[in-house]
């Protein structure tokens, strides 16, 4: 099964750089809190609570991606299942667009880093608004849970898509030009490639992160709030 990952190194690389900066601040401030002024230390945290604000932003970007593949996969499968009696007469464009997706593996992450930073570098004591401090605890484990619930759909998908994988698929996919016609024709003719199709559907359909997202833009604003 094929994988795609969301970020890439050039984002990493962007990323790493701006937590290094932040982490020698909070290195400096925190080391020689006694030679620094409060106004320093509340710059300084200011500036960790702005890595956390833009983490959460890229967290949520990693969110519409989820929920793009997630419909995807649930469009994907309602229509091979629709034309399974006769993929031969199925819109040849819509066919072909949807033949490969449920046989790839996505994989899903988010950035935890500034997260990490803020739990163990003592910053998070002298963030005063206690209810932020578990907001936004709160967040990343929804966050988690999320990441948690989707690479779950993948090793559930994978393992009924290996049980669908019998001898006459693995023949299909063994030969050259492989048309989308034939691949599903002989997928879905067996119970456990029905059920592969069948399975991606039930699981997704549980699938709701409008609680998450609606935690993320709270946390936003309210460290928005709390660092002006």
């Amino acid at each position: 099964m094929a994988k795609h990952s969301f970020f890439n190194k050039e984002n990493r690389t962007s990323f790493f750089l701006n937590f290094l900066a932040v982490v020698l601040g909070i290195v400096i401030t925190f080391g020689g809190e006694s030679l620094l002024s409060h106004k320093e230390e509340r710059k300084n945290l200011n500036n960790c609570l702005d890595l956390v604000s833009s983490e959460l932003q890229s967290d949520r970007a990693c969110m519409n991606y989820c929920d793009t593949i997630v419909n995807n996969e649930v469009q994907a499968a309602l229509f091979l299942i629709k034309h399974e009696h006769d993929y031969a007469s199925a819109p040849m464009d819509s066919l072909y667009a949807v033949a490969n997706m449920p046989l790839i593996r996505n994989e899903i992450s988010v950035y935890t880093d500034a997260f990490e930073l803020l739990k163990n570098s003592g910053v998070l004591t002298k963030i005063k608004d206690k209810k932020l401090a578990l907001e936004i605890f709160q967040t990343y484990d929804a966050l988690n849970d999320m990441v948690y619930f989707v690479n779950t759909f993948y090793d559930h998908k994978t393992k009924y898509l290996e049980q669908a994988m019998n001898d006459d698929v693995k023949k299909v996919l063994a030969g050259d030009n492989v048309g989308a016609v034939e691949l599903w024709s002989v997928m879905t003719s067996t119970k456990e490639g029905k059920q592969f199709l069948s399975e991606i559907i039930r699981f997704l359909s549980s699938y709701d992160p409008s609680d998450v997202y609606e935690m993320v833009d709270n946390t936003l604003a309210d460290i928005k709030s709390y660092t002006r």
